[in-house]
């Protein structure tokens, strides 16, 4: 029963065209919020969701997730389709997370095989690159998969010769230097300001992914809700025009709009 159930989860996924799927135990997790996991926990089940919508370079200054809705919204929407599912079929309990998870969702993906991790510390899935969201399901069934070990990329330093503000360290990404960072801020000191103008952002940033060699041939199959809800060109008139529900399904509502506002008429 316990090999039925990841592959019923990957048949279920499948139907959504997700097919990086894979599972590990859970004492082969990194726990980084233990009073987010579930007490039953014994496994987690690995998905990575691809997002590209094109392959296009932005020119709006918004990076490529933020033009569609929020993903915390996709899988919630997700998992609460698919883990009663799974619960009725199979008898065993399901906890669904995102971005919000009781173990590193990087390095428990790249254990169960599906990707790599890169230079600049994001997780790269095997067939659609680094432009993946990852979601994790813990539960009760217990794992025989095999436990990979967890890999780099080539580290041909691409990404950390194109970063701006040479964000990209040796522990990982620092926030303070990376325009992503800068551009989230509410309080940006001039210089801030200009590094945001002089590189035409306004949120999030892209850089270090359009440069990796990961990418460039990488599968484009971004899941429904993004490409239906995706908006190539953010102007000012239509995201000031947007009424609060509206603007509130966006990555970047979470900051208000006033500061992405005042991103676009900084740039």
């Amino acid at each position: 029963m316990q090999n039925k159930v990841l592959e019923r989860t990957k048949e279920l996924l499948s139907r959504q065209g997700i097919t990086s799927v894979g599972m590990i135990p859970i004492e082969e997790c990194d726990i980084i919020k233990s009073y987010l996991l579930p007490d039953y926990a014994k496994s987690a089940i690995m998905i990575s969701v691809p997002y590209r919508c094109s392959k296009e370079k932005r020119t709006d200054g918004f990076s490529e997730y933020a033009g569609a809705y929020d993903y915390h919204e996709m899988f919630r929407i997700l998992f609460s389709s698919l883990l009663p599912l799974l619960e009725a079929e199979t008898g065993f309990s399901f906890a669904g997370f995102s971005d919000h998870s009781p173990i590193n969702e990087k390095i428990a993906a790249a254990k169960c095989g599906i990707g790599i991790i890169g230079r600049n510390s994001l997780f790269i899935d095997r067939t659609y690159g680094s432009f993946v969201f990852i979601g994790t399901i813990i539960t009760d069934a217990e794992c025989f998969e095999k436990v990979h070990e967890v890999e780099g990329c080539e580290n041909c330093m691409r990404c950390v010769k194109a970063c701006p503000g040479r964000a990209i360290c040796e522990k990982g990404i620092d926030v303070s230097k990376c325009l992503s960072g800068i551009s989230q801020k509410k309080k940006k000191t001039d210089e801030e300001k200009q590094i945001l103008k002089l590189h035409h952002t306004v949120w999030g940033c892209d850089i270090c992914q359009n440069v990796c060699p990961h990418n460039i041939n990488a599968k484009l199959a971004p899941h429904p809700y993004f490409s239906k809800s995706y908006v190539k060109n953010f102007t000012f008139e239509f995201l000031n025009s947007l009424s609060d529900e509206e603007f509130n399904k966006y990555p970047f509502a979470y900051k208000g709009r006033k500061i992405v506002l005042e991103n676009m008429q900084f740039i």
